[in-house]
């Protein structure tokens, strides 16, 4: 798993760089007290050489995915398929090849596929480098405590346990770093970056499992890793076909739905709703004043109250609401089965939590973090069974919103004519 950046690094605020030249330092110095003890046979070197052809021969037959999905990228966390090969080393490799097979694999990497991309810049890929290895030696440590013999195929529990372990070490190490430097670059904790979502985890978690069966083979019947590249095939191009759906339905700087992909959703769930004969409500939540947080502390630090709004929406509102950014500062939900009393309540209680939150953004001006607050007004239509209309609510939500920008801001209205019958 890795994260992409922008600029040079010396233009990154300090805590970025001190973070950075803090796992940079602790990878190489682990690494470096990780040769000088290890003892390397003849075997090993074997292993070393299979892993580092199916490194390899994975990357040139693959690189044009691979240079698309780090193209999706852009902004976010990227995870490859380089676990596979950087897990199995930790497994059946000593120390100091276990570190090696992720240098061949990560300069491989940005020799070929990486430094291609626009907005890729050399110490992001020496930080995921970092990450990596940290995670590999984690993961070695690990294995090497429950099972000296490091070998992960005798039926004795303490193998199984031992490589579950290591597993899940290696995932819990890479994920605190990514997350760490998502943190401190961008001042915000989103569950997103921390956790990272359902679908991440699965595809991270397939590839360590991919891992484990390539140290099996390379165990026992080594030319049988090969029929590894299958699978790994597959895995990239599942990973592709996802980020192609999420770049065509999430909008990018908020992760919430986009306008086209709310509307099919909204859509759909007015269906559902008139076939169970259950009343509809539709908010439109508009940021007060965005131009003068753009004009006073930049662009960027609009896209980090855009998202720290989007981040508030996602929380308060329940798994089933549809919620979207419908284009430039305003956000749209909808609400399967919510009255006009009940939707009232819950526009209110949107309102009061933007403008609750502190929001961390670069100051253009002063060095350093500044606190900023923001508030929203927000238009509230609702009707009742069998007269929903999605274009007829969203236009009685804009009047509303429209009425509460002219009523002072930061206020809730609601339509009273999206509730006639």
């Amino acid at each position: 798993m890795g994260a992409r950046g922008s600029g040079t690094l010396r233009a990154k605020p300090w805590r970025v760089v001190a973070l950075v030249a803090s796992v940079d330092a602790a990878a190489a110095l682990l690494s470096v007290a990780a040769v000088f003890p290890g003892t390397v046979t003849v075997s090993d070197l074997g292993r070393f050489g299979v892993l580092a052809a199916l490194s390899v021969i994975y990357l040139e037959f693959s690189r044009r995915v691979e240079h698309r999905r780090r193209l999706f990228a852009e902004g976010s966390s990227y995870i490859d398929v380089s676990s596979v090969w950087v897990f199995a080393g930790a497994i059946v490799l000593p120390a100091p090849l276990a570190v090696s097979i992720v240098l061949v694999i990560y300069i491989h990497l940005w020799l070929r596929a990486w430094r291609h991309v626009d907005g890729a810049r050399k110490y992001a890929a020496i930080y995921t480098t970092s990450t990596i290895t940290l995670s590999c030696l984690a993961a070695y440590a690990a294995l090497s405590r429950i099972d000296p013999d490091r070998d992960i195929l005798p039926s004795a529990l303490h193998a199984i346990v031992a490589v579950i372990v290591a597993l899940v070490v290696y995932r819990i190490v890479n994920a605190v770093l990514i997350a760490a430097a998502f943190v401190v670059s961008t001042g915000t904790w989103r569950p997103s970056v921390l956790l990272g979502s359902w679908s991440d985890n699965a595809f991270e978690f397939s590839t360590l499992a991919l891992g484990v069966f390539t140290a099996a083979a390379l165990q026992r019947v080594p030319w049988f890793a090969v029929m590894v590249l299958p699978a790994v095939f597959l895995l990239q191009y599942h990973a592709l076909l996802r980020d192609l759906v999420q770049a065509a339905t999430v909008d990018a700087k908020t992760e919430l739905l986009n306008a086209a992909a709310w509307r099919q959703l909204a859509q759909r769930e007015l269906g559902r709703a008139d076939r169970q004969e259950s009343s509809t409500a539709v908010l439109v939540i508009d940021m007060d004043r965005f131009k003068h947080i753009n004009d006073t502390y930049g662009h960027l630090a609009g896209d980090t109250a855009l998202r720290a709004v989007a981040d508030t929406l996602a929380d308060e509102l329940r798994e089933y609401d549809a919620v979207g950014r419908f284009g430039g500062e305003e956000f749209v939900a909808l609400l399967p089965g919510a009255d006009p009393h009940a939707a009232l309540n819950v526009a209110e209680r949107l309102r009061r939590r933007i403008e609750d939150a502190e929001i961390l953004v670069e100051g253009r001006n002063a060095p350093g973090m500044q606190r900023v607050h923001v508030t929203a007004s927000v238009g509230v239509a609702s009707t009742p069974a069998k007269t929903a209309d999605l274009d007829d609510l969203l236009r009685a939500a804009d009047d509303a919103l429209y009425a509460a920008k002219h009523g002072g801001r930061n206020t809730v209205r609601v339509a009273p004519t999206a509730v006639a019958v």
